[in-house]
């Protein structure tokens, strides 16, 4: 097992736009963040997948331990081997 940097994803956020019934996407949220600024344990690669009304897609993820123990499910492009 390695230590990981991994960018942290910041949920998507929504505001009412002028009192009315409409809402929309707080800037900045619904993405992952710029920096690699939280620290994990890499366990191992795995394979996820997303369906949609086209079919469905695989994709790989990293397995990564978090400081609380849980385990996130992180893509490659946002981890960083130390």
């Amino acid at each position: 097992m390695r230590k990981v940097l991994f960018k942290k994803w910041i949920p998507k956020q929504t505001e009412r736009v002028g009192g009315s019934m409409y809402e929309s996407v707080v800037k900045g949220t619904g993405r992952w963040s710029d920096e690699y600024s939280e620290s994990g344990i890499f366990h191992q690669w795995a394979n996820a997948y997303e369906e949609s009304d086209a079919g469905f897609g695989n994709y790989t993820v990293a397995l990564i331990e978090m400081a609380d123990g849980t385990i996130g499910e992180i893509l490659p492009s946002n981890i960083k081997f130390i």
